[in-house]
């Protein structure tokens, strides 16, 4: 309604001039506020100069120049577009006072003969009037710039009669007259009318925003109860959610074997199983058949709940082949293993289907010597991998035991696994790992730990007790993951195990 009138809509479009979406309904208003008191203030010395113009109270050259002044304060709103704000304001409180001395004394000076009292008390009044006006536009936050322009506008109401003084237009310099003392009403009349006429138009300006800014603090105040809502409802699915993710780990750790059993049948181990998210895509699994363990540590497609859904569907099979079918030989499992994954997932190897599948690192041990007359005899040891790789350590001596390039899923090479075979002692230690650690990002670079890094760790520590590698480990990848100034999350999940015959 009221854009549809031209002179408010120009109203609102000048006052607005220079206003950001980012600032705060305060700063807003301030702003708005100093382009108005701009805008009123020329109209204000624009009528005001006219007047006295008509009534011969200046000489025409004076008002000439101070309409060419007057019009310099339009240069706010511009100047408010710029950023300006504080600076602006701070011009508007010093401008008026300073133009009513100098414009007043300039006046004065004109006039050889006499001074009529008029010209010495409308100027005092207007100063006076001109003190509300840093008070109004000055934020006390800014308690220097608005002491300062106070002070100016006191200086100018106390330095009236020096300056006067300094034109040589003093009440000692020329006789003061009456002539037009009828017209002193007028003249204090008349500017606290146009005063007062401004601040009533700047209320209900200010009015409308302020009904405005309720409006939208209405809104606010819905949209929050609706988020508040919509909080507590994320919370709740959120709270059901974990719940039920922390107890599918409890169902995953139940179906994972009890490391301590590995005991039984190993001088030394650990396993160091961290993973990503509350569940785990990496597992672990063993069994004992035929005077043989199989151990078996695999990595599945994806992490979090995913993840573990393929390792639960892995466990089954595992369990099914070596238990059931009383399958012992690694690369033999690995292509049932394989098979039962592409069937059981649908995989026809067309280009649609999901390449979900896992990568495994699978080993059997004989558990007793090959003669065991003799501690010193060889274990013999087979070994078969799907992308997963086996590290030996051999009287101190690194050997590492190079995977199939293919996973256990749907693949376009399908060839057969092979199996490695190795005559190992007591003393000998076995590592098999997921590429979790490898790949985890941080460092002073933030780059992958790589693998080569993590072969010298094993190698320099394999002498150690392997309850202390799994701690240097552990300690050696959250350094590197935290400690160099940057938080990495963890990038996959994570799975060592080691072993010492």
């Amino acid at each position: 309604m009221d854009d549809s009138i031209p002179f408010r809509a120009f109203w609102r479009r000048i006052s607005q001039k220079g206003l950001k979406d980012e600032m705060a309904i305060s700063e807003q208003k301030k702003l708005i506020l100093t382009n108005q008191v701009s805008i009123l203030m020329f109209l204000f010395i624009f009528a005001y100069i006219t007047i006295v113009t008509i009534l011969n109270l200046i000489d025409y050259h004076y008002s000439l120049l101070i309409y060419i002044l007057s019009i310099s304060i339009l240069l706010i709103p511009f100047m408010n577009s710029k950023g300006f704000y504080r600076l602006t304001s701070f011009m508007i409180s010093i401008s008026f006072p300073v133009a009513v001395l100098v414009f007043s004394s300039i006046t004065k000076k004109g006039l050889h003969n006499n001074i009529d009292i008029i010209y010495y008390f409308i100027p005092r009044l207007l100063l006076i009037g001109t003190l509300i006006i840093p008070l109004i536009l000055i934020d006390i936050k800014h308690m220097i710039i608005l002491f300062l322009a106070v002070l100016i506008n006191f200086a100018a109401l106390l330095s009236y009669d020096f300056v006067l003084g300094l034109f040589g237009v003093g009440i000692g310099s020329l006789p003061v007259t009456f002539e037009k003392y009828h017209l002193i009403n007028i003249f204090i009349i008349l500017p606290y009318f146009l005063i007062l006429t401004g601040i009533g138009f700047l209320l209900s300006i200010n009015v409308k925003y302020e009904k405005r800014v309720q409006k939208l603090l209405e809104d606010v105040k819905e949209k929050n109860i609706e988020l508040e809502g919509q909080k507590n409802y994320i919370e709740k699915i959120h709270h059901d959610i974990t719940d039920s993710i922390n107890y599918a780990r409890r169902i995953q750790n139940v179906l994972l074997p009890e490391p301590a059993l590995l005991g039984q049948y190993f001088k030394d181990y650990f396993i160091l199983f961290k993973p990503r998210n509350v569940v785990s895509g990496d597992f672990y699994w063993f069994s004992e058949i035929n005077n043989k363990i199989i151990f078996c540590l695999a990595d599945c497609t994806g992490h979090g709940v995913p993840g573990a859904f393929m390792s639960m569907l892995g466990i089954s099979f595992l369990r099914e082949l070596i238990t059931k079918e009383q399958l012992i030989e690694p690369s033999e499992i690995l292509d049932k293993l394989r098979n039962e994954i592409v069937i059981a997932l649908n995989q026809r190897g067309e280009s649609s289907d999901q390449k979900d599948g896992m990568d495994v690192s699978i080993f059997s041990l004989s558990i007793l010597p090959q003669d065991d007359t003799n501690s010193e005899n060889s274990f013999e040891f087979n070994w078969a991998g799907a992308n997963n790789p086996c590290w030996i350590i051999k009287n101190g001596n690194f050997d590492e035991l190079i995977p199939d390039k293919m996973p256990v899923g749907i693949h376009h090479n399908m060839d057969k696994f092979k199996t490695d075979s190795k005559q190992l002692k007591k003393g000998d230690k076995i590592y098999l790992l997921t590429d979790g650690y490898k790949d985890q990002f941080g460092g002073p670079l933030s780059k992958k730990f790589m693998s080569k890094q993590l072969k010298e760790l094993i190698i320099k520590n394999s002498s150690k007790p392997m309850n202390k590698q799994k701690e240097i480990l552990d300690q050696r990848i959250e350094v590197w993951r935290t400690g160099f100034g940057t938080l990495h999350e963890q990038t996959d999940d994570i799975s060592i195990v080691g072993f010492e015959i």
